[in-house]
């Protein structure tokens, strides 16, 4: 029997009793996918896995979709991408560095953007005791049901478009700047053109309704949403500043302060995310993700 405690107003909660290194059967495993789906952020603590066994958990949930980025993937498992800021004895990075800048959801520019992502810690940055590199979480179902009626009503027939070449090139610009303030040593990595072609960019409902749950939630975010379509463009970026702002408010944020062992799942059609760049090298920090491929928006 698994324990279920939440930990965050709106989404966060930890799920205990369970050792996913071990088998789970079904029905344990409907509990876990139910208390989940309830609560957007779920973390497993002191877990002690491989990485074939956080591919077999993950993949109860669907199939999983391997990250554009090759070179980030993990050698033997190409369904987990390698997030870290470790480079190797060459000075090439082992995985992605800039993952996660800007409030967003993973592969949201995706046709079938991901359901969820799973991203387990191996290692963490600690500094005088303190543990470096939070995640922040804000739940798009809680600031929907926020929002006064009348702009749900604007909101609702309203279509916004995804687009990874545009978070690469934000990406970018804000790194440069970051390098002239002497405040960031990250790589950003250049994709290749026939990497480009295979994330297309992909115009999705700005409302939209979570495939498992039946919620309603926010589908905008400013790390990829490139621009809101059929509205004139002043209109569009005042609407686009207010949501993304009003979405990432304190209000429905819940903030994840990593240990070693920890396996943290978060619903990438009912939250956003984003991460704390406060840890350089020699602190390190290594984790992998792998997401589970979702469906298309509505």
């Amino acid at each position: 029997m698994i324990t279920v405690n939440r930990i965050g107003k709106h989404c966060g909660a930890e799920i205990s009793g369970i050792d996913l290194s071990q088998p789970i059967d079904d029905d344990t495993f409907a509990q876990i996918s139910k208390a989940f789906f309830d609560n957007e952020v779920v973390v497993f603590r002191d877990q002690d896995i491989t990485p074939g066994q956080q591919v077999a958990f993950t993949s109860r949930f669907g199939t999983l979709e391997p990250h554009v980025r090759k070179e980030s993937r993990l050698s033997g498992h190409p369904e987990i991408l390698v997030v870290s800021n470790i480079v190797g004895d060459d000075g090439t990075p082992i995985g992605a560095q800039d993952a996660g800048r800007f409030w967003h959801s993973d592969q949201s520019y995706k046709r079938e953007p991901s359901l969820l992502s799973a991203l387990y810690a191996v290692e963490v940055p600690v500094q005088n005791g303190k543990v470096l590199g939070d995640t922040e979480f804000a739940s798009t179902t809680a600031a929907h049901d926020a929002l006064p009626e009348d702009m749900k009503r604007r909101l609702q027939p309203l279509r916004n478009v995804h687009s990874y070449v545009h978070y690469r090139a934000k990406n970018r610009r804000a790194q440069l700047a970051e390098r002239e303030r002497g405040a960031s040593e990250v790589t950003e990595y250049e994709l290749s053109e026939s990497q480009i072609q295979t994330v297309p960019d992909s115009e999705a409902p700005i409302v939209r309704t979570h495939p498992v749950t039946g919620r309603k939630g926010l589908f905008i975010n400013e790390g990829h949403t490139s621009r809101i379509t059929g509205l004139p463009r002043d209109e569009a970026e005042r609407l686009m500043t207010f949501l993304c702002g009003h979405i990432t408010s304190p209000e429905f944020r819940y903030v994840h302060r990593w240990r070693r062992g920890d396996l943290l799942m978060w619903d990438n059609v009912a939250v956003q995310h984003k991460a704390t760049f406060d840890y350089r090298l020699p602190l390190r920090r290594l984790m992998y993700r792998t997401t589970v491929r979702g469906t298309a928006p509505f």
